[in-house]
């Protein structure tokens, strides 16, 4: 058997306690989230190396690409995970997300109502049919709740194709932890044929819930879907 020292085995507690929560650079203070990202993320700001952008992508090849690049250009302040965020039954499993568009570059947990147009888009481009990427599916609040009680998240912005809700509902109070949150919305549910129960509808769903949590709708566009804008009321 071999003996640590109190030196070690001080080191060896401060790992345990470590586990389970994401490690940042010291130097970091707050975190902006970027969920469904693609291939433009948030970008850390140029004049605030105490903040840093965690971007969470579920396509495999675009996690990829922005770790190489944006993770290249901000080293110690660009962070990725490879993997969707979801609430519900959904969380805590496994998808798989189907690639449209001829680059690869849009998917989502429900099928797109225009999946075949795009399909054939695809065929006649010779470009990313069939493409897909399996990855686990996370709650939102087991992301917040992940991070250490030191950093603010001073926005949460999501882009999730019409399940942006859904992971915003998975949150439950640990929501509080963001200042601001940008997501992407619809005015009646468009574009994917989202499952019974989940919806992404801006004055149905949104206001209500974010008002439920003491957030205040601070602006959106104008359109059948677009991005709002929600800010909190008071501390966490």
């Amino acid at each position: 058997m071999t003996l640590l020292s109190a030196g070690r085995w001080a080191t060896l507690r401060l790992v345990v306690a470590a586990v389970g929560l994401l490690l940042f650079p010291t130097a970091i203070q707050h975190l902006h989230i970027n969920v469904g990202p693609n291939l433009s993320p948030i970008l850390p700001p140029a004049d605030d190396p105490a903040t840093a952008v965690l971007a969470v992508e579920a396509q495999l090849g675009v996690a990829a690409t922005l770790a190489s690049r944006e993770g290249v250009a901000y080293p110690g302040r660009f962070f990725v995970i490879p993997a969707a965020l979801a609430g519900g039954a959904a969380a805590g499993g496994f998808a798989t997300f189907r690639h449209y568009n001829d680059d690869g570059q849009s998917s989502s947990l429900s099928p797109a109502r225009d999946a075949a147009d795009w399909a054939a888009k695809d065929a006649r481009r010779n470009r990313t049919v069939g493409a897909v990427s399996h990855v686990p599916v996370l709650s939102l609040a087991r992301l917040l709740d992940a991070l250490p009680p030191s950093v603010t998240v001073p926005l949460l912005k999501t882009d999730a194709q019409g399940w942006d809700l859904s992971i915003i509902q998975s949150a439950g109070r640990s929501l509080r932890r963001a200042e601001r949150i940008m997501a992407e919305v619809f005015r009646g549910d468009i574009l994917y044929d989202l499952p019974p129960g989940v919806t992404n509808d801006l004055d149905k769903g949104w206001v209500p819930y974010m008002r439920s949590l003491n957030y205040t709708l601070a602006k959106a566009g104008p359109g059948k879907y677009t991005d709002a804008v929600f800010e909190r009321v008071g501390e966490p």
